[in-house]
């Protein structure tokens, strides 16, 4: 697995996947690694695989995604966002390290159709695809 450093320098966001499930044992580690961080920060953090519904409104294509069946969803109340920032971006780094592709999304999936039940007084803070991206991306500083 690559270091921390290396995947900050690789990763992109990436609007266009592949249809390719997540293997079982990258699913394994990533719903062992929401364990920890949901446990450390207290936020409510998913992963929903293969659900091609979530993207398929009409936002999803004005922000250009394609083949995205898979996110993470973070839940939380309006007082945690800077908690669901600095714990979002660790979920996207430690993605890029196993090798997978994702995507801060903001308004471009369809909110009633992603996979959980709130409870009262929570949100869906924000949802992040992960997968595997068609394109890898170009290098930036």
């Amino acid at each position: 697995m690559m270091d921390i450093y290396e995947a900050m320098k690789r990763r992109h966001s990436i609007r266009k996947y592949l249809r390719k499930p997540i293997e079982e044992e990258k699913a394994l580690a990533l719903r062992e690694f929401i364990s920890s961080l949901s446990e450390e920060s207290g936020l409510r953090i998913e992963l929903v695989t293969n659900d091609p519904d979530a993207f398929s409104g009409k936002l999803a294509h004005y922000g250009s995604f394609e083949g995205c069946e898979n996110y993470f969803l973070i839940i939380a109340d309006k007082k945690r966002d800077e908690d669901v920032g600095y714990f979002g971006e660790k979920l996207v780094l430690f993605s890029e390290q196993i090798g997978l592709n994702t995507c801060w999304v903001a308004l471009t999936y369809n909110k009633t159709s992603v996979k959980t039940r709130l409870e009262k007084g929570e949100r869906v803070a924000i949802v992040i695809s992960v997968g595997y991206g068609k394109f890898r991306g170009l290098p930036h500083k």
